[in-house]
């Protein structure tokens, strides 16, 4: 009894070892989107209702598909640097290159059940580029520092 015990407790953490290693190395196959926004200020409240009624819910959507990981966030500076200057920024962090392709794929079809008649994925992404001066895309990745 006692040495099954002992096989357990044994097997119970090398399996949380194991387990702990993949979700680290998980965790720099992640794909990170970070979408920047010039929007005069005036065409600031349209652009956050643009992403609250619209673009939350289908990023909330592909969250629950698993093809993101985490929220999808929206971010402003609280001080303005000189350059690059931005407004707005969102972050998105996909699973890996396999989920890129498949929310690319999958966009317009989620949109529309979300947002029946309104034109897809592309009706938003359109409202948002008319009231947006510049916008730039930068895909990132973690480096792991520990060797």
């Amino acid at each position: 009894m006692n040495k099954i015990i002992q096989l357990t407790l044994l097997l119970s953490i090398l399996f949380l070892g194991v387990a702990t290693a993949n979700s680290q190395e998980d965790r720099y196959r992640l794909v990170i989107e970070e979408s920047f926004y010039v929007v005069k200020p005036e065409n600031s409240e349209k652009f956050l209702e643009v992403y609250r009624e619209k673009l939350m819910p289908f990023w909330s959507e592909m969250q629950d598909r698993g093809i993101i990981v985490g929220e999808y966030k929206l971010y402003s500076q609280r001080l303005h640097t000189l350059d690059p200057h931005w407004s707005y920024k969102t972050v998105v962090a996909f699973k890996n290159y396999a989920a890129v392709d498949k929310w690319l794929e999958l966009r317009d079809e989620v949109y529309d059940s979300l947002f029946p008649g309104e034109g897809g994925y592309k009706a938003p992404r359109k409202e948002i580029d008319a009231i947006t001066e510049s916008h730039w895309d930068e895909f990132i990745r973690e480096i792991p520092l520990q060797k």
